[in-house]
Formats: C-alpha cells, sequence, structure tokens
C-alpha cells in the first residue's frame, strides 16, 4: 500500500470469534486490505461504524441480540446511515428467499461459508471495485428456486443492440453514470435502456439482472 494507494479499510462482523479470525487470516494475505475492526454482534457493529470510517464491512447475517436476531433490520440500518458501503454477507444459510430479501436491502455481495478459501478473496475484491458479488452456491440456490425464469432470453422480444451493451457494462460492474460517460450518451438514455433489457429479459431488480448475466457468462 502507498500514500496515493491507501489500504482498504475492513470492519469484520461475527459472534464466533474463532470464525473471525479465520476471515482475517484469508484477508490479510492482501497487502492491500486492513482489518479496521472486529465486533461479535448489531450493538457493536452500529456503534463501531457510528465512531470509525469504514470501506467494506463483513458481516454474518445471523448474529443473536438480546431476544431478536434480525438480520435485515440490521442490513436495512446500515443501508440507510451507511448507504455508500459495501456490505458482503457471508452465511450458511441456503434460503433463496433471504437471500432475495439480503439483495433487496441494498447488499453488493453473498457469499456462502463452505467457499469461504476460494471464493472470499475474490469476493472483497468485486466489492472494493463497486462491483457486486454473488457465490456460485447462492446463484445455485436462486437459480434452482425459480431465478430460472429469467432463462427466457430472447424466446420473446430480444434485446437491442444498445441494450446488450448496457447490460453487459452493468454486469462488469459499472455504475449508470460510469455507462453514460463510456457510451457517450446521457444518463437518462442508459437507465431507460437498462429498464426496458430487465423488462424484457423478465428480471425484478439489480441483482436479479446481474445473476442472469453471471449464468450465461456474460460478467
Amino acid at each position: 500500500m502507498t500514500a496515493d494507494c491507501p489500504a482498504v479499510r475492513i470492519l469484520l462482523a461475527d459472534d464466533h470469534p474463532i470464525f473471525r479470525m479465520g476471515l482475517r487470516s484469508l484477508i490479510e494475505q492482501d497487502p492491500e486490505l486492513l482489518i479496521a475492526g472486529e465486533v461479535g454482534g448489531p450493538l457493536e457493529l452500529t456503534e463501531w461504524l457510528h465512531s470509525h470510517p469504514c470501506d467494506l464491512l463483513v458481516t454474518d447475517f445471523m448474529m443473536p441480540v438480546a431476544n431478536q436476531a434480525d438480520g435485515l433490520r440490521l442490513l436495512e440500518y446500515v443501508q440507510r446511515y451507511w448507504p455508500r458501503l459495501p456490505i458482503l454477507v457471508v452465511t450458511s444459510l441456503l434460503n433463496p428467499g433471504l437471500f432475495r430479501a439480503m439483495l433487496n436491502t441494498g447488499v453488493r455481495g453473498l457469499i456462502g461459508k463452505g467457499s469461504l478459501v476460494e471464493e472470499l478473496p475474490m469476493a472483497v475484491n468485486q466489492l472494493r471495485r463497486n462491483k457486486l458479488f454473488i457465490a456460485r452456491s447462492v446463484t445455485h440456490v436462486l437459480m434452482a428456486s425459480g431465478e430460472n425464469r429469467i432463462n427466457r432470453l430472447f424466446e420473446q422480444e430480444p434485446l437491442s443492440p444498445r441494450e446488450l451493451e448496457v447490460t453487459r457494462l452493468f454486469a462488469a460492474g459499472l455504475s449508470v453514470g460510469q455507462i453514460a460517460a463510456a457510451i457517450n450518451r446521457s444518463k437518462q438514455t442508459v437507465s431507460a435502456q437498462k429498464v426496458t433489457a430487465m423488462r424484457k429479459l423478465g428480471v425484478p431488480s439489480d441483482a436479479a439482472l446481474f445473476i442472469y448475466l453471471q449464468e450465461h457468462h456474460e460478467t
């Protein structure tokens, strides 16, 4: 790391200290990443964020607190107060409904605890570049549970060349503003083309669009 390229500050959140040690050891293999803090529960997490700068949150979904363990409420809270903070959820759950709900809160990454060694470095690298990361295991659960309806690409109305261009740039991690600058179109035009493409594909959200493109090797 250099003064021109400071380390990415990461907060780890999990109620199992040994698991946090494992996360830390994997992340610290990259000298450009810095574990800025560790917390063991939702209250500690939010208190820490209110007091410290952070570039990326890596968190478990289920961390018991008091008499409830509402991971979705925690994610919504973090998104409300730190909307620009990328969140990577690490979980052992295999519930497609919860996966969709997490993505709908604005979570940028989902990864299973069983694939950390293979996918955690890739996930962190994607999120630090403002890209979405959905682990293969999560993608398979979502597709098997009904997201495969998005396989109907081109069975009805095909995407136009410009719509294909926009969706592929989106899959590469570019925002609407970045896509507009890259292809010399207005943000309004790019946004409209992206919305039209999603309607044609039958995908309801940015996350579902990304899953489709990932499954069809468009990323």
